[in-house]
């Protein structure tokens, strides 16, 4: 008796991590919470999903390493699907030097991003005084993209042109 009870047991744990998994297939599917190509953050990692299967979700790492999560995990985590909306914000952070002209500061950045055809023209683009740290203050530029243009591509060329702004502008950078 003790073999069949460890039997059933052992079938109901297996059974019910199937079913946990293709019942989450199921609403995957059908409520369109997920896309392929979709790129996703679970537990402070980013993917993109590849393939949707019944028991598991095939993503892959910027890397290009594939993982396969089951897909309970996308109903019991947290999860962050970057491509949900249409339009995606970027912050680029910059520190400049205390004696720096502020409003020129804010105008080099703001040519800058205008000259970026990817950039959208609603809702405008901004720049913002963050904070005043002992040696530095930061200013915060934020500006719009379509959530398929590509996130680190835009914010690093954003990034370097305002870079080489401020240095043909004459601001320091601490």
């Amino acid at each position: 008796w003790i073999f069949l009870w460890w039997l059933w047991f052992g079938i109901g744990f297996t059974l019910k991590i199937f079913l946990t998994n293709f019942i989450s297939w199921i609403l995957m599917v059908t409520q369109w919470f997920y896309h392929l190509w979709d790129v996703i953050e679970i537990n402070w990692r980013v993917w993109t999903i590849k393939r949707i299967h019944a028991l598991f979700t095939e993503v892959e790492q910027f890397d290009w390493i594939i993982y396969f999560v089951p897909n309970v995990k996308f109903l019991e985590e947290e999860v962050s699907n970057y491509h949900s909306n249409d339009k995606r914000r970027i912050d680029v952070n910059i520190w400049v030097d205390y004696t720096t002209d502020i409003v020129k500061a804010k105008n080099v950045m703001m040519q800058v991003v205008e000259k970026f055809p990817n950039v959208l023209k609603a809702p405008y683009p901004d720049v913002l005084v963050q904070e005043m740290w002992d040696s530095s203050i930061k200013l915060s530029l934020r500006f719009w993209i379509n959530s398929k243009d590509g996130f680190f591509i835009s914010k690093s060329n954003v990034t370097e042109t305002v870079n080489l702004a401020f240095k043909q502008a004459g601001i320091t950078i601490p």
